[in-house]
């Protein structure tokens, strides 16, 4: 697994580092070094423009065998979207995003949106913070949950329409139903079971799993 700290909030490094636990590989996007240096994490890659960490930093870590791409300030791809084209050409396939919500919500959509674009590079991707897990489901990446009884997720269109979802599982059953933009009636579902299963036909679900207590 890969993983990217992006420069969101991050309030409860505690909680959030256990997610790191068998990281073969760390990309800090641009001011999420500073995520790195409070979590006494090395880095294998620093990307982006730079205008938000440490440049003594960024030495720190360089001196410590992090390699650094230094992009120009003027460009079309925000720092998170280069760390997940980073991460699928070192050949990453299972990719977790961490600091990557909280504080602007554009920041905060744009990183959601950026789950696609890591679909579209051939890599599964989820974001996470300390209260919930955010991930994609499509035809291709069925949703397979592993959780507690009772715990609550959210399924939302994020295409104008979602077609044919299925699911097992989930305490309100979904058999061969539709979803349009406007019509948010997958909010606050909740497993029926340690597992579920979650596919869809055509287009693109966003999947929120909540942790209980924020845990």
């Amino acid at each position: 697994m890969t993983v990217i700290l992006a420069g969101g909030h991050i309030k409860n490094y505690e909680a959030v580092k256990k997610f790191i636990s068998g990281a073969s590989y760390i990309i800090c996007a641009d001011g999420g070094t500073k995520h790195a240096r409070a979590m006494g994490i090395l880095p294998n890659v620093i990307i982006g423009d730079m205008d938000s960490v440490d440049h003594d930093l960024i030495n720190y870590y360089q001196s410590r065998g992090a390699v650094v791409h230094h992009y120009p300030r003027e460009k079309d791809e925000v720092d998170t979207e280069l760390a997940i084209r980073e991460a699928a050409r070192v050949g990453s396939r299972d990719l977790l995003l961490l600091g990557a919500t909280g504080g602007r919500i554009d920041h905060t959509l744009a990183n959601i949106h950026l789950l696609l674009t890591a679909a579209n590079l051939g890599v599964r991707a989820r974001i996470a913070d300390e209260q919930h897990c955010i991930t994609l489901v499509t035809p291709q990446y069925p949703a397979e949950i592993k959780g507690n009884q009772g715990e609550v997720l959210s399924l939302i269109p994020l295409t104008t329409e979602v077609k044919g979802v299925n699911s097992r599982g989930l305490k309100w059953e979904l058999n061969d139903r539709d979803f349009k933009i406007g019509n948010p009636f997958g909010i606050s579902n909740e497993l029926s079971r340690p597992s579920a299963l979650i596919t869809v036909q055509d287009g693109i679900l966003l999947m929120i799993r909540v942790w209980e207590k924020g845990g």
